[in-house]
């Protein structure tokens, strides 16, 4: 999400305590928080970010210089220096606190002046008290030029919290978490914002407990809802430590999906089958894996089209399977319905995500409950293995292209429907033409919903 301005962003190590580690550098999800600040700032749209901290060690120092525009400062007198000139605002995340991505967002995206984050009511445990009533919620923003006179006036004390109070000193707005939706597009669902404190007693348990259960998607069929989340929350737990990306994950699992295909062509139909539902949970794994790291790519949107491919891929070689082995012309047009089905239904999906900004899977209370039942690749495979198991492939195959079929034809219908309220809603000038260009025999339309 970019900001409307040039945008610098400052994170801190933390005080020193004796005995204890710095707060910047508690790990959690297999990384700093250091390291998850860097990201979310950068995310979220500034153009460099800013590090306050003693000498790192080496490694760290590497896998932050990767992340972008980095710079390392010893203290505040170098941060002053280094802003004294810079013609930008400056966003400030709380040293070892893990936040929420949407929350960064919202203060980089605000527009220029400061802006303090705050939970305005029931703020979770340690967050910084600031006013009668507020807590500051780790987030904030203030031009450049005020941080730098502000840490010139007081270069002895920790950065964040002196530009802290310079921005309340300076009549900052106040944003209330409470006002931001928590609702999450990508995710189709609402989630509530990830907000915790590692540092405390029990603290990195509870906030790796928050990002995976902020990481878990809504509008799920039923195996990806119901099956999947346990293996999936167990697999990326484990892959928290390691070098291993969301873009390897997803590359390991399309190899499966080819070793997949290959039994399928071989007949090894029931092997190829249990690969296939192995690889459903596995599927999950890269985007939680990103979300929870804030590790995005910007490749990352090309899984969709590889997972689509894959799926496509095994339709087809259970078609000229079966068509080798007596099913003729009839199994190669079974093949090609059931891809075209499905391919209809993904591109009715994309084409209403564009125009209106949602999902279609998650436009109405219908389309979500429908969403657990439609035709899609978890749903079609464990469809399929009751039949595999009994030895009724053919016939398991047909009962899949008429479960696609059923699954067009009401994405179809809550396609247009979906499309026309939206459009009856957003566009006066396509309200007019569909009200003078209606039929007479028809009855006069109502309020439109979804």
């Amino acid at each position: 999400m970019a900001s409307t301005s040039r945008l610098l962003a400052l994170v801190s190590a933390g005080d020193a305590v004796p005995g204890e580690r710095r707060s910047g550098l508690q790990h959690v999800a297999g990384q700093t928080i250091l390291e998850r600040q860097v990201r979310l700032a950068l995310r979220a749209g500034a153009h460099a970010v800013l590090i306050v901290s003693p000498p790192l060690p080496a490694e760290l120092e590497r896998r932050l210089s990767r992340q972008g525009p980095v710079t390392q400062l010893s203290d505040s007198a170098a941060l002053a220096t280094q802003l004294s000139h810079a013609q930008a605002d400056l966003l400030l995340l709380e040293p070892g606190a893990v936040v929420d991505e949407r929350l960064v967002e919202s203060i980089a995206a605000e527009g220029e002046g400061g802006r303090v984050l705050v939970f305005d009511c029931d703020p979770p445990p340690g967050a910084e008290r600031i006013g009668s009533s507020e807590h500051w919620a780790s987030v904030a923003r203030l031009p450049a030029k005020e941080a730098a006179a502000a840490l010139a006036r007081h270069p002895e004390w920790e950065p964040v919290a002196t530009l802290l109070r310079a921005a309340l000193a300076g009549g900052a707005a106040l944003v209330p978490v409470e006002s931001l939706s928590t609702y999450s597009e990508g995710r189709r669902r609402k989630v509530p914002f990830v907000w915790a404190k590692p540092a405390a007693a029990g603290g990195r348990a509870e906030a790796e407990q928050q990002l995976l259960a902020a990481a878990q998607k809504g509008c799920l069929d039923w195996p990806a809802r119901f099956l999947h989340p346990p293996i999936e929350n167990a697999l990326v737990r484990l892959l928290w430590p390691t070098p291993v990306t969301p873009n390897m994950v997803t590359l390991a699992t399309a190899l499966l999906g080819v070793v997949a295909l290959a039994l399928i062509a071989s007949g090894a139909l029931l092997s190829a089958l249990l690969l296939i539902l192995v690889i459903g949970p596995l599927d999950g794994v890269d985007g939680k894996l990103a979300r929870t790291r804030i590790e995005f790519s910007r490749w990352g949107d090309l899984e969709h089209v590889l997972d689509k491919l894959l799926e496509y891929g095994w339709f087809a070689a259970f078609g000229f399977w079966f068509a080798g082995v007596g099913h003729g012309l009839a199994a190669m047009l079974a093949a090609f319905a059931l891809i075209l089905f499905a391919f209809l239904e993904a591109v009715h999906g994309e084409i209403f995500r564009r125009i209106t900004g949602r999902q279609l899977d998650d436009w109405g209370s219908f389309e979500r409950r429908f969403r657990l039942i439609a035709g899609r690749r978890n749903t079609f495979f464990w469809t399929l293995l009751p039949f595999g198991l009994a030895g009724l492939w053919w016939q398991g195959f047909l009962v899949l292209l008429a479960y696609a079929a059923v699954t067009f034809a009401v994405a179809h219908w809550r396609f247009l429907r979906g499309l026309l309220a939206f459009l009856r809603r957003e566009a006066p000038s396509v309200r007019r033409n569909l009200e003078v260009t209606r039929y007479a025999f028809l009855p006069k339309s109502g309020r439109q919903g979804s």
